[in-house]
């Protein structure tokens, strides 16, 4: 397994589990061995929020458990969302999200908005 194969599997564990530091970090490795962000990005992270609402679904998982996760790859984001710019990478679509007044979808909304941003 090479390195870049690697960060990319400890990138989806630590984003699973939340570990924000740890996912900082092999971002940053990741990107100083040359790896493309848009790899990075669909190859490890989007895949770790995919799983991570595979096992809300089924049950495994909960909210707290999603947010953390989300901070997670937020971390990563940040550093990821400008060189992504960089490369002229255009907007896949738009998006609208609202809520019903008085309701309690506020989080599901905030996690929502979170993963549509990447």
């Amino acid at each position: 397994m090479s390195r870049e194969d690697e960060i990319r599997a400890s990138l989806f564990e630590h984003t699973l589990n939340g570990h924000a530091p740890e996912v900082k970090a092999l971002t940053e490795e990741a990107l100083g061995l040359g790896m493309d962000p848009m790899d990075i990005l669909f190859k490890a992270l989007i895949p770790s929020l995919e799983e991570v609402g595979r096992r809300f679904e089924k049950g495994d998982f909960f909210v707290p458990e999603m947010l953390i996760a989300a901070r997670a790859m937020q971390g990563a984001l940040v550093i990821l969302r400008p060189l992504i710019a960089e490369t002229g990478a255009k907007p896949v679509g738009r998006y609208v999200i609202g809520t019903v007044k008085g309701g309690d979808a506020g989080v599901r909304e905030t996690c929502g908005r979170r993963q549509l941003r990447a």
